[in-house]
């Protein structure tokens, strides 16, 4: 049996929509419901993201296309020590967001954040992005290079909860997710954002990543398959979670947490609404 990742509520907010705790300062969040927040993945270097502009909505789906903007790590080990993260970890538990352009570039964020890893329930590590040209869904496409990176990483945080996030592109994510578990990993968060293309009214071609709602028949076959192979791995359930039954729908399939992500743009207190139904419906 892989080790579990014990949360008040299984209920977590996703990287990227959470930025790096923004929502901490806001008052009346609902923190009594969020198990566990995840911040905006940190690369080796800085990134700047794309170029402006960034995010398209249209009814049922959103594109966005930012890009994995962050401060690299230097700059954010920084910020962890001088305290600017202490009122996100006095409100829940934090899962930190790892990713890098190639190989090597995801050994050495590793042992740059590894001293730090006490303050965080867990270590997410980004193989599925798609809105970078290096890095992300990239680094998954050789199969052979990417499971010894698992390995790798599994042997410098020996003791480190890790979830690998992956897609659905590139083969079947429960094949994917299967490498995770054989390298010793304990979790995976099915599914990212999806490759996507539309037109905006100036009619011009918008390339990014998809979610939004339905996004969630996708991400719920996703968990339904690798929970299918991998009975005891922790899985961390992703897309298109907009109402308290699209949370309940991913945990008859077999997520052990569900991960809220672009409903968190219209409304907050989307978290009150869906981390209560939990709660209840676990009770039954």
């Amino acid at each position: 049996m892989l080790s579990r990742l014990e949360l008040k509520v299984p209920l977590i907010i996703a990287s990227g929509p959470g930025g790096f705790g923004e929502y901490a300062k806001i008052d009346g969040f609902p923190w009594e419901y969020v198990g566990a927040y995840t911040l905006k993945t940190v690369t080796y270097n800085q990134k700047y993201g794309n170029v402006p502009p960034r995010m398209y909505t249209r009814d049922g789906y959103m594109i966005n296309r930012i890009g994995l903007e962050n401060p690299g790590i230097e700059k954010f080990s920084s910020t962890l020590e001088n305290g600017e993260y202490d009122h996100l970890f006095e409100k829940t538990k934090v899962i930190l967001s790892l990713g890098g352009d190639d190989y090597q570039e995801y050994i050495e964020v590793t042992k740059k954040a590894k001293p730090y890893l006490g303050k965080f329930a867990a270590v997410e590590y980004n193989f599925s992005c798609p809105n970078v040209s290096k890095g992300g869904l990239s680094i998954v496409t050789d199969m052979t290079e990417w499971q010894n990176l698992l390995l790798e990483i599994r042997k410098e945080l020996p003791d480190t909860f890790l979830i690998a996030k992956l897609g659905i592109e590139g083969g079947f994510i429960e094949n994917f997710a299967e490498k995770a578990a054989q390298a010793g990993w304990d979790g995976v968060t099915v599914i990212n954002t999806i490759r996507g293309l539309m037109f905006n009214d100036n009619r011009e071609m918008l390339l990014g990543g998809l979610s939004g709602p339905n996004l969630l028949p996708i991400a719920a076959r996703a968990v339904y398959e690798v929970r299918k192979k991998l009975p005891d791995i922790y899985i961390v359930a992703s897309g298109g979670v907009y109402r308290e039954k699209d949370a309940e729908q991913l945990l008859k399939v077999g997520a052990d947490a569900v991960s809220i992500g672009s409903a968190i743009f219209q409304d907050e207190q989307v978290i009150f609404r869906i981390g209560k139904h939990i709660l209840e419906y676990l009770k039954k």
